[in-house]
């Protein structure tokens, strides 16, 4: 069997986030759901990897080995639609519902911990097949909403990957068609 290489990716995709458990990340099935869905994109989604290295040279300046003393891993995406809950997300902050008055509050502030979310990012190629990029990170950046009076709001999240216990920072799964 042959895979084919020259894939050509475009377009944007989908988001979804939920709240860590601990364990290991969600099947695609139990992620990928209305529910964890953080919205429409806009403005579209980038992964960093930034790994630090320390180089060991000798005496004549040539270089006898490279060690990786730092690896980072940063998730961007432009989020187009929101419910005042994915920005509790996006924040150490509680979001609570007085259904009488018909009113959600969020309330930022106070917390000293940030909550790790599972990250999913959807891209549906052209052929059907998906790439998923899998993270577990936190939101500590902030978001800004900006409301101006000919464009939309969109809130640019950036998330940092937080390693897992086999030291893995992120996972990307490229489905493929086999051709023979």
């Amino acid at each position: 069997m042959a895979v084919k290489d020259d894939e050509v990716i475009l377009g944007s995709g989908k988001l979804y986030i939920s709240e860590y458990d601990g364990k290991a990340i969600p099947e695609d099935s139990v992620i990928e759901v209305e529910t964890n869905s953080v919205g429409r994109i806009k403005g579209g989604a980038s992964l960093e990897y930034k790994p630090s290295e320390y180089e060991v040279t000798d005496d004549d300046g040539e270089v006898v080995k490279r060690f990786i003393t730092k690896e980072e891993v940063t998730f961007k995406s432009g989020i187009l639609t929101w419910a005042i809950e994915n920005l509790e997300k996006l924040t150490p902050a509680k979001v609570s519902d007085d259904s009488t008055k018909h009113v959600k509050t969020l309330k930022i502030g106070g917390a000293k911990a940030l909550k790790n979310q599972v990250l999913r990012f959807v891209h549906t190629k052209d052929n059907e097949n998906k790439l998923r990029i899998s993270m577990v990170a936190t939101a500590g950046n902030g978001f800004v909403l900006q409301f101006n009076g000919d464009k939309e709001t969109v809130i640019d999240a950036e998330f940092k990957a937080i390693s897992q216990t086999d030291g893995t920072l992120v996972e990307i799964k490229d489905e493929y068609t086999a051709t023979v």
